[in-house]
């Protein structure tokens, strides 16, 4: 594998396949007439160079043994539903059950196309990826794949190597403070999001204010949302086995005394308070690249990764971006990457011994390619 940018790439492409991600929507057209799938990111994108502006390719050859074949389905909340259900069907009609499927979403299409998926391959495929992101919430995020774009739809690759693994880690990098409670109230939302209306039987936003300590007490007056300041550090967590998932607490609605969260939790789930400092959240990607490599190598070469970021998580950290990048080369050196700053992520814990998938936020997940061959 091998990363390129744009200006770098011939009209042919002359690779197999490749990962784009850009922060320049303008850039998406240049690239529909390519073998690439991929999304807009958020302020930049991670390289072995630094965090930078501009689009970039993680480009697979021949040589790499790992087939991707991408699809794209448009639309709304139900039209991605059933859209996805007859890609699954495709999926295994053409090669079974796939290694991993990777996909990228745009925001509030996460959870239905988690769920779809999962439940389309029996909870026996691990899902990651990323869901699209632009310079403000103000809608400018594309995905795109097999010459078309969109700003509302989902992008699902699904991915089998020939000659070595796929590895993967999905991790918080955040602690769990003292604070919990059970959701006693809460409405799901079309889109995937959660209104929280009552912790422990009170007003959520109340709850959520004291955890916090004073940090959006005005907001707590006035509603609104969080600032990604506060917000990036202060997520809602839920335990599964082993790990963490984390919930974005995004919105305070003031006269219903509720919190909007960016990610399906259901009435009875028990929700804590987690926190993190900028240095959890620049060193979290060594451990998620530790998790992933826990896995037996077996004499295996990495030929390429590529890791999703949040970019809620970017804010309390802008000066150590680059960092990011630097940690994740010094931990595969060599190794060819990219990541995304993302809106939202998907990924895959194991949990009593099975697969389950999840939409978070505030993560960091990490895939990770290798083959058995001795040459590059």
């Amino acid at each position: 594998m091998k990363v390129l940018r744009l200006d770098e790439v011939d009209g042919s492409g002359n690779f197999k396949w490749a990962f784009a991600f850009t922060n320049d929507p303008e850039d998406v057209d240049g690239m529909l007439d390519l073998p690439v799938f991929g999304m807009t990111s958020h302020a930049g994108v991670f390289t072995p160079w630094g965090f930078e502006r501009g689009t970039f390719l993680l480009a697979s050859h021949e040589s790499d043994g790992v087939e991707a074949f991408p699809y794209m389905v448009e639309g709304g909340v139900k039209a991605v539903e059933e859209g996805l259900k007859e890609v699954a069907g495709e999926i295994f009609s053409r090669m079974g059950r796939p290694d991993m499927l990777m996909m990228f979403p745009t925001l509030g299409l996460e959870e239905v196309a988690v769920r779809t998926l999962d439940e389309s391959f029996e909870g026996r495929v691990r899902i990651f990826g990323a869901t699209a992101g632009d310079e403000d919430l103000s809608g400018g995020w594309l995905v795109f794949a097999n010459g078309k774009k969109t700003s509302s739809g989902v992008v699902v690759v699904a991915l089998k190597s020939r000659k070595g693994k796929i590895l993967s880690d999905f991790h918080a990098g955040y602690i769990l403070t003292g604070n919990r409670g059970t959701v006693t109230k809460c409405l799901n939302l079309e889109n995937g999001s959660t209104v929280i209306y009552e912790i422990d039987g009170k007003p959520a936003s109340e709850v959520f204010a004291r955890w916090l300590k004073g940090q959006i007490d005005h907001i707590l007056r006035e509603g609104g949302n969080i600032p990604f300041e506060v917000a990036g550090l202060n997520p809602l967590a839920r335990k599964f086995g082993d790990g963490i998932v984390l919930s974005n607490v995004f919105e305070i609605l003031a006269d219903e005394g509720a919190i909007l969260v960016l990610s399906s939790i259901k009435e009875g789930e028990v929700v804590y308070h987690a926190t993190a400092t900028p240095s959890f959240l620049t060193s979290r990607v060594v451990v998620a690249v530790k998790n992933s490599l826990q896995d037996n190598l077996d004499g295996q070469r990495i030929t390429g990764a590529v890791f999703t970021y949040c970019a809620g998580c970017i804010a309390p950290i802008a000066g150590n971006l680059d960092r990011l990048s630097k940690l994740f080369r010094k931990m595969l050196p060599g190794v060819p990457f990219l990541g995304v700053a993302s809106f939202g992520e998907q990924g895959s814990l194991r949990v009593s011994g099975r697969i389950r998938n999840f939409h978070a936020n505030q993560m960091i997940a990490t895939v990770i390619f290798t083959t058995k061959d001795a040459e590059g």
